[in-house]
């Protein structure tokens, strides 16, 4: 997986996210996952999408996001991520089988990055690096 990664500051946030997860730390391993999935579109978006991207931004009537337009890639932080994953949807930026996954592994990540009393299983944590690398980062090349 990450030989297939080429953009090195991608490759060396994955070999962290794997490092995390083979010395134990699966939480933090899924959380890093997470983070660099969610990069990986924000970079792939402003760079070759930002207008489809903008027009649902334009559109868009929930107050809780305060942006009409892309002017730097930080503004995606401005945005909830469930929300995100819907402009991204809407815009047809991702297919409805990415839609899902992404939502159920942001929940995944919700769990894991909060306190709580559920176990990440090994299978969990490899099952859900592995989706986010295969079905996002690298089918939507920068």
């Amino acid at each position: 997986m990450l030989s297939d990664i080429t953009d090195t500051h991608q490759r060396s946030f994955l070999q962290e996210a794997v490092d995390c997860y083979e010395i134990g730390a699966k939480r933090a391993s899924i959380v890093l996952a997470w983070i660099l999935t969610m990069n990986h579109l924000y970079q792939y978006i402003y760079k070759y999408k930002k207008n489809e991207f903008d027009a649902v931004l334009l559109a868009n009537t929930d107050k809780r996001v305060k942006i009409s337009k892309l002017t730097s890639i930080d503004d995606f932080t401005e945005i909830p991520e469930g929300k995100f994953i819907e402009f991204c949807r809407t815009a047809k930026l991702i297919t409805n089988d990415v839609r899902k996954i992404l939502e159920e592994k942001l929940g995944t990540r919700n769990s894991s990055a909060h306190p709580s009393g559920i176990s990440i299983s090994e299978l969990k944590a490899t099952e859900f690096i592995q989706d986010l690398i295969e079905n996002v980062v690298l089918k939507y090349k920068i």
